[in-house]
């Protein structure tokens, strides 16, 4: 007699589910005793998890604060809040609701998804900006090109950030600079209203989710507020975009990772953020040669911008580019062919002496 019932092969494989489920209990079995001795041992002991994964990139990446970062959103606390419950109420049970959501995250990260997707979110120049596998993730290095571009650019000034993700760089340059207003332009729809919720998010003032009180923002009017200063512009940076001259700044941190440099990625970089972000292979304004040599040498957007820039800033206009720490000789390189629109190019290196990002300004008269 059938009775239609269905039995798992002793060697079926594990379904993603089952993987997921089992990573959750060995995580929540770490927990478990440190939960008995309150909440500073159970962040002790997600940040020696961590720190124990096989895979290189987990537990060389800061494993402390990611944990603190996992118990925080388990708790539904901002860290810093978290950093003081630690301080003066190490002994605080955690619900067990809360230490088993924590060890799903745990697990997730120790599975490789990287930390800023497992949150949707990562803390740039002090805000956070909201991410997802759409974006490149933003890093510590470029905080260093939007720091100089906002010490060195004019009151007033006008700018595009170009291949903008996130829109990490605009939004701070606007959100730190009330005098700046631009655009934020990237190729990829789906970026770019990450950019726009990011754009709203940090421009558009206070909201209440009815916009009902007063002195405070309606969503509308937030949108607005916030694209009057900050717009979000779907384009294509290889194509000609901006017109003469229409610029005090041009800022970037384009696609400069070789194919060979992104086969040897980690793979939750490599895997899980996009490879347009990373491998300078889009744009229509590219043809087949142009194309092959930028993912051959990362510099394919680069040499770009670099036209871009000569024609689109104004007189004394800046431009401000990252790149890759082997690429600044031939970052430099790229102004030569046109070395009597550039008054002043600079190779700056970031805070481990790596080359990162050139300032390079528009001379006066050409």
């Amino acid at each position: 007699m059938n009775d239609h019932r269905h039995e798992t092969s002793p060697d079926a494989p594990d379904t993603p589910e089952k993987v997921a489920a089992d990573g959750t209990a060995s995580a929540l079995a770490v927990l478990a005793p440190a939960a008995a001795q309150g909440l500073r041992e159970v962040a002790r002991a997600a940040a020696a998890y961590l720190a124990a994964c096989p895979s290189p990139s987990v537990r060389d990446d800061a494993p402390r604060l990611t944990a603190e970062l996992f118990v925080a959103r388990a708790l539904g606390l901002p860290r810093a809040d978290l950093l003081l419950r630690l301080a003066l109420h190490p002994a605080a049970p955690i619900p067990q609701d809360a230490l088993a959501h924590v060890a799903a995250l745990l697990t997730r990260r120790a599975a490789g998804e990287p930390t800023a997707h497992i949150l949707g979110e990562r803390e740039f120049y002090g805000r956070d900006f909201l991410v997802t596998p759409a974006t490149l993730i933003p890093r510590p290095e470029t905080e260093l090109l939007v720091e100089t571009a906002l010490a060195l650019v004019p009151r007033g000034a006008r700018f595009a950030d170009c291949g903008t993700g996130t829109g990490c760089i605009a939004v701070t340059l606007c959100a730190e600079r009330p005098d700046l207003s631009g655009i934020a332009c990237d190729i990829s729809p789906a970026a770019l209203a990450v950019a726009a919720r990011n754009i709203v998010t940090h421009l558009g003032g206070a909201m209440e989710p009815d916009g009902a009180r007063p002195g405070q923002f309606a969503p509308a009017a937030a949108r607005m507020a916030a694209f009057s200063r900050c717009q979000p512009v779907q384009a294509d940076f290889t194509l000609p975009l901006l017109r003469d001259g229409a610029l005090d700044l041009l800022v970037s941190n384009p696609p400069y990772v070789s194919e060979a440099e992104h086969a040897g990625l980690t793979p939750e970089v490599r895997d899980r953020e996009p490879r347009t972000a990373l491998v300078p292979c889009a744009g229509a304004g590219l043809d087949e040669a142009a194309t092959a040599r930028g993912r051959a040498d990362g510099l394919g957007h680069a040499r770009v911008l670099v036209a871009e820039a000569g024609r689109a800033l104004r007189p004394d206009g800046m431009f401000l580019m990252e790149f890759g720490c082997a690429q600044g000789q031939a970052v430099a390189d790229l102004f030569a062919p046109h070395a009597w629109l550039w008054a002043d190019v600079d190779i700056r290196r970031d805070l481990a002496g790596l080359d990162r990002f050139v300032v390079a300004r528009r001379a006066r008269t050409a």
